[in-house]
């Protein structure tokens, strides 16, 4: 059983990384640099064939999320947190006869330095500390390593600090050419094997979960009235698509009547055929030549009957979109669809007590209350309005209106301002979820 594992690293970082190959001998690395993490979103949309993500670290990670978060790929990284700023602060101590009296320190989260000068007992009155919490906490500090830079270069020519400890590779590299003296984090080895370690238990859960049972069921759903003979046309050339897709991904189909066909396979077959659950397989241009439009259906389960149970809950979802549309029902009831690079995702059942909670005050059913918690994930901040919410549903802009106003009658949502995108017109109510 192979683990094919990604690594996005910074290059000269890249080979304490892959030495512990040899400590996994059922993992293989493939390795992707960067420079800036700020890269790294462009960085994964390249990434092929692989099991799990290692990054080098959280700034890698973070700009990368959104990305691996639409590939579904378990993702890990190699903290820089209180152990190694710990270990970073007794180098300086052991290694520089300045010491530890006048420092520059740039860190992800200002709290791990804290913990880690109480460790020490140390005296940082006279350091200069900044660092960009919001890549770890969600809210803060944002991440701008053009005003990191500056800092540690103004604190150094104004000589409020005489030494520059960054855990950021590229501001390392642009200090070092400005002639500042400044010391890139050592990453503790420690902290890389575990991660390692980590990377290699995802990718077994991920390679075990690509061995469940897949069913998948494709309709055809005539869009006019007229043209009796379009169907059965329709129904030759899509089981003609199926079956060439079967054989790219190793799966069986099967025709249930003129206008319905079920496929077996793996989850990992029907991850390859969607490419990571991002899009509907390709289906031609049918809805042109034939008139129909192709609602598709894929469940996952333990055994064949659940798959295909969780497949008709899919078809039915896709059913209900205005066109040609693929959904997917996981063997934990998340329902994701319609297939899309941005596709959406939502749980039909739940043990979020929260969650239950807030549907059973509200009368909404939870598949619609973790829809409503899914969309705030998916935004940068938590503001939205009634237009936001409909599109994101699909639901008109009144029935998106009437879930707010149950909502706000129990405090799950307020309204926090207005805004006014056009010259003319009435301003649009925006609004704040509270769960």
């Amino acid at each position: 059983m192979l683990i094919r594992v990604a690594v996005i690293t910074p290059e000269d970082f890249a080979p304490r990384i892959t030495a512990h190959a040899e400590h996994f001998d059922h993992m293989k690395f493939s390795t992707y640099i960067y420079r800036n993490p700020i890269e790294c979103d462009a960085l994964v949309e390249q990434i092929q064939g692989c099991d799990v993500l290692l990054f080098a670290g959280p700034l890698p990670y973070f700009f990368a999320n959104k990305r691996f978060t639409e590939k579904r790929l378990p993702s890990v990284y190699i903290p820089s947190d209180e152990y190694t700023l710990t270990l970073n602060l007794g180098h300086i101590l052991l290694n520089r006869s300045e010491g530890l009296q006048a420092l520059s320190v740039d860190t992800p989260k200002r709290s791990y330095l804290e913990q880690a000068v109480a460790e020490w007992e140390l005296d940082r009155s006279k350091w200069c500390v900044t660092d960009y919490s919001q890549i770890i906490d969600g809210e803060g500090t944002a991440f701008d390593p053009e005003q990191i830079i500056h800092f540690h270069r103004e604190n150094y020519r104004s000589g409020r600090c005489n030494f520059i400890l960054t855990s950021v590779d590229y501001v390392y590299e642009q200090l070092k050419m400005l002639e500042v003296p400044c010391m890139n984090m050592i990453v503790p080895e420690k902290s890389i094997r575990e991660t390692v370690a980590r990377a290699a238990h995802f990718g077994q859960l991920m390679i075990s979960e690509n061995a469940q049972i897949a069913v998948g069921l494709a309709a055809i759903d005539q869009l006019h009235e007229d043209g009796e003979g379009t169907k059965p046309d329709a129904g030759i050339m899509l089981q003609q698509m199926l079956l060439e897709l079967g054989k790219e991904t190793d799966a069986s189909i099967q025709q249930l009547g003129l206008d319905q066909f079920i496929l077996y396979g793996t989850r990992g077959s029907i991850e390859q055929m969607t490419h990571h659950f991002t899009r509907m397989p390709v289906m031609g241009n049918m809805e042109h030549l034939f008139g129909v439009t192709i609602s598709m259906g894929f469940g996952f389960g333990m055994t064949a009957k659940e798959a295909e149970a969780h497949a008709r809950i899919g078809l039915f979802q896709a059913r209900k979109q205005s066109g040609s549309s693929a959904f997917l029902v996981t063997h934990e009831k998340e329902v994701i669809g319609p297939l899309s690079t941005d596709n959406k995702a939502f749980h039909l059942k739940s043990e979020d007590r929260e969650l239950l909670q807030v549907a059973e005050l509200t009368g909404l059913s939870i598949a619609t209350v973790s829809k409503l918690s899914g969309f705030i994930k998916l935004r940068r901040e938590n503001r939205f309005t009634a237009t936001d919410l409909s599109e994101y549903l699909q639901l008109s802009r009144r029935s998106a209106e009437r879930i707010l106003k149950k909502m706000m009658a129990h405090r799950f949502v307020q309204s926090v301002g207005e805004e006014q995108p056009y010259k003319q017109g009435r301003p649009r109510a925006v609004y704040r979820i509270n769960f």
